[in-house]
């Protein structure tokens, strides 16, 4: 009987030891602190954990880009999503693109269209556009099935993708052209000059 045991203790010894052998001994690369999260490196994928040492984020993305307001941008499989600072997906890897956020949004691209997120993972603008163009004084130029339109910040189309050609607007007017002929909008998307 303390034959067995000693063989039963032995092979416990045994198993624990190659269980600890298999456990990783820290990362490749830790990265510095910013707001008690750094970024850790381990067999080239990358994970996020604590100022007490404690696993944020497993490492499993192939790049985490900097927290900014407490969100940070993810890269899996060549897909772009996002997680919050306690780790969770709240948008899951999905986009091909995913651009820097201003005012909390960002462009993103999948499947050769373009769309808008907010931070907190909800879809402003479906991915439905060949452009978004940059945003100013709450207006940006779109272009669907090759005609131009313009949306609002909330994804709203503030003129339906129709004309040829539109301008910057300046003091509040846009030049635009459908059929070879000109005329002019308002920024609510009203034709002060028609072109029909």
């Amino acid at each position: 009987m303390k034959y067995f045991f000693t063989i039963a203790v032995f092979g416990l010894s045994v198993f624990v030891n190659q269980a600890q052998s298999q456990k990783p001994s820290g990362y490749d690369k830790i990265g510095k602190f910013e707001e008690e999260r750094a970024m850790v490196q381990l067999d080239g994928l990358w994970g996020i954990i604590d100022w007490d040492g404690r696993e944020i984020i497993s490492p499993r993305y192939q790049r985490i880009l900097p927290f900014k307001n407490k969100r940070a941008r993810i890269l899996k499989e060549k897909r772009w999503g996002i997680v919050d600072w306690q780790g969770k997906e709240i948008i899951p890897p999905q986009y091909t693109f995913m651009g820097p956020f201003k005012d909390d949004r960002a462009k993103v691209s999948k499947d050769g269209k373009w769309g808008i997120v907010h931070w907190d993972g909800q879809e402003i603008v479906p991915t439905k556009y060949e452009i978004i163009g940059e945003f100013e004084q709450g207006r940006a130029l779109v272009r669907a099935d090759g005609h131009w339109g313009i949306i609002d910040t909330e994804g709203r189309e503030i003129v339906t993708p129709k004309y040829d050609k539109i301008k910057n607007f300046q003091d509040e007017r846009a030049k635009v052209q459908l059929n070879g002929r000109w005329g002019i909008i308002n920024t609510a998307g009203e034709e002060i000059v028609r072109v029909d």
